[in-house]
């Protein structure tokens, strides 16, 4: 899954600031992040981020997108930020 923050992003209870702009790449199958080079978990600067990512992180994939929904249902999806360029057609 890959996210684009559109906004600064305060974690840990305003220990941590990640800035807007940062990319967050992860996937969750060991396998997968292994052959594609990024983290097991989300991260910054090598710390772990919460989930969910915050309603103003932009999907940059399909499964971004999909894991958004699976977040924030119902009136908070029609706020969802998604770049259509990165949609492959089926």
């Amino acid at each position: 899954m890959k996210f684009i923050l559109l906004g600064d992003w305060p974690c840990n209870g305003g220990a941590l600031l990640v800035p807007a702009d940062t990319v967050i790449e992860w996937d969750s199958d060991p396998e997968r992040a292994r052959i594609a080079g990024v983290p097991t978990e989300p991260q910054w600067n090598g710390t772990r981020l919460p989930l969910p990512m915050p309603i103003n992180a932009k999907c940059m994939d399909q499964a971004a997108y999909d894991q958004m929904v699976a977040w924030y249902s119902g009136e908070l999806v029609r706020r969802l930020q998604y770049d259509l360029t990165n949609v492959k057609p089926q």
